[in-house]
């Protein structure tokens, strides 16, 4: 297995200061102590026990390398530190993700009675598209139709990222925000390893040729 200073595609895209290349490189090294400590290499491990504690090993190195400021990075240790094949990053605490109560605010709480005034003027949607129609003058059906697929995309969100389901609307698209960067950096370093592996690989079987 190669160290992380072998792969120099790691290197570009952030310097000493941080960035996501300084990411991308923590990432590295926490995958390959994973794989290693995994085993993914022995050549009596099949094909799917080996597909499976590389992802595990990919998941643990990633939650362990965003640390447990979000809530998917502890969900996602948690869940794997039930699997004794992975052992859990420093990011697991085993805690439920919980969205984070807003600061107690007198703007915050008049705008949210303005908000309650200005729905109590509006009348209930009902599900006659007809009736709709009149009450919202001809724009019921999209105003319905908007909120259904506001709520089907949530719940979709919600399955997605780990521990989303604890999550509200406004807390959710963060998180959402946050593991979809991280995954990106996921699939570049595991692209940028197995072009490594390939090209070790590739020199090895040259230089066997030469002898």
């Amino acid at each position: 297995m190669p160290s992380a200073r072998v792969v120099p595609g790691v290197q570009a895209g952030g310097g000493s200061g941080g960035g996501p290349g300084r990411f991308k490189r923590a990432l590295l090294r926490n995958l390959i102590l994973g794989l290693r400590k995994g085993g993914v290499a022995s050549s009596e491990m099949g094909f799917h026990e080996r597909k499976r504690d590389i992802k595990r090993a990919a998941d643990a190195a990633l939650a362990a390398t965003r640390g447990g400021a979000p809530c998917w990075s502890r969900s996602l240790a948690a869940e794997l530190a039930q699997h004794r094949s992975v052992a859990p990053g420093p990011a697991s605490s085993g805690e439920s993700c919980k969205a984070p109560p807003p600061p107690p605010s007198s703007s915050r709480k008049m705008f949210c009675k303005k908000i309650v005034r200005s729905l109590r003027r509006w009348p209930r949607p009902v599900n006659n598209t007809t009736a709709a129609n009149k009450a919202y003058g001809g724009a019921g059906a999209g105003v319905v139709l908007a909120r259904a697929m506001v709520r089907k995309r949530t719940s979709v969100l919600k399955e997605i990222v780990p521990g989303g389901k604890a999550l509200d609307m406004c807390t959710l698209l963060g998180e959402t925000l946050d593991y979809a960067v991280s995954l990106k950096a996921q699939v570049d370093v595991m692209q940028l390893l197995v072009r490594t592996l390939q090209e070790q690989k590739l020199k090895k079987s040259v230089a066997k040729k030469q002898q």
